[in-house]
């Protein structure tokens, strides 16, 4: 059953499944409208010539519209929604059905509100009073038509009264429909751009400003689930502690403004070597760590090994020294059933004995 949903409305694209959807309550109102027809036929209000015509115009233009939705031809066009393009078919239909209603005429008046109710969807005022002097043109080319034709079928002093208060009624709705439509987009900008505000402000609560690396906080956030996926899959995962050598001399020499881009330049070395699945933190002043999901101590070797090297060959470069560092890396593979903090405390101690032991070197526990 859903299998066969996903063909007539498809949900790969949202969008087009919104269109289609409004296309389907579209439909279902035409549907309801030719059942009014018809009860009205059976009760010799309305003449079966427009029982035949609904049965091939109708379906005809909804097919057409169907057909060009489910192959993408309205993206092409301005509004891929065709609101316009679909209510004046529905205007010509019901300009169709008012020339065979006969005395039921003053009823369908009823049907122009409707239509133009889904023009709240996309409509601004002026397309609806676009819509609205569209349809006080269909209904007095039919007074026309009529007069010629089949002028014992109406009375002109009724329809001339009808078209005037059907011009007081849509000049009215187009007013209010169009600023409930303007709201609505206002409304639709809104929601983006809070949505856009909480992204930046999510941003700005998990990132450290000065490195752009996940800061402690949500760094540990991440370690713990990274534990439980762990013991959830039976994987393993990895922890590197980096630290600058002597990053003090460079604040000593060169400043705290150069520290903090040689800082700036290190976060950016460890996330181009980083895998998309790895991450990394700032754990507390020069100190990183580093978070290596589905990798062994061994891979956790190698990595090490790589980004000591990178570091080492790189410059940090302002605009009048070029700066050269270098690193040393605590490792530790989390164990089964090791909390967090045990395996960062782990980690820590490997770092503190590469620093022992003369620095720019990998050290593991």
């Amino acid at each position: 059953m859903k299998a066969a949903f996903a063909k007539i409305i498809p949900e790969d694209n949202p969008q087009q499944a919104l269109r289609l959807r409004r296309y389907f309550m579209a439909l279902t109102m035409y549907m309801l409208c030719a059942f009014l027809a018809y009860l009205s036929y059976l009760a010799n209000i309305m003449e079966w010539r427009t029982i035949l015509g609904f049965l091939i115009i109708i379906p005809a233009i909804n097919i057409t519209f169907y057909i060009v939705f489910r192959t993408g031809l309205n993206l092409r066009m301005t509004d891929p929604s065709l609101t316009s393009a679909q209510i004046y078919c529905a205007i010509l239909v019901t300009m169709f059905g008012m020339y065979y209603a006969n005395e039921a005429r003053g009823f369908l008046l009823l049907v122009y509100v409707l239509i133009l109710l889904f023009g709240i969807f996309r409509l601004n005022t002026r397309q609806f009073l676009f819509v609205s002097a569209f349809s006080l043109l269909t209904y007095g080319v039919n007074i026309v038509l009529l007069y010629n034709f089949r002028p014992e079928q109406i009375s002109f002093t009724i329809e001339y009264l009808q078209l005037g208060v059907l011009a007081i009624v849509l000049l009215a709705f187009s007013v209010v429909a169009g600023h409930i439509s303007a709201l609505r987009r206002q409304l639709s900008v809104s929601k983006a751009e809070l949505k856009k505000s909480v992204s930046a402000i999510r941003e700005m609560a998990i990132r450290d400003d000065l490195t752009d690396c996940f800061n402690r906080r949500h760094l540990m956030e991440l370690v713990e689930y990274e534990k439980n996926r762990s013991e959830r899959t039976g994987t393993v995962f990895s922890l590197i502690m980096a630290d600058i050598d002597h990053f003090k001399n460079v604040n000593d020499i060169y400043g705290h403004q150069i520290g903090d881009q040689v800082l700036r330049g290190f976060a950016a070395t460890i996330r181009s070597a980083l895998r998309s699945t790895d991450f990394c933190g700032r754990y507390g002043g020069e100190e990183f760590l580093i978070v290596l999901t589905l990798t062994n101590l061994s891979g956790a070797k190698v990595f090490a090994e790589r980004l000591r090297y990178l570091v080492e060959t790189s410059s940090f470069v302002d605009s009048e020294n070029k700066i050269w560092i270098t690193v040393s890396l605590g490792l530790a593979e989390r164990q089964a059933l090791e909390d967090p903090e045990t395996t960062i405390q782990r980690a820590d101690s490997a770092l503190y004995k590469a620093k022992s032991k003369g620095r720019n070197r990998v050290e593991y526990e």
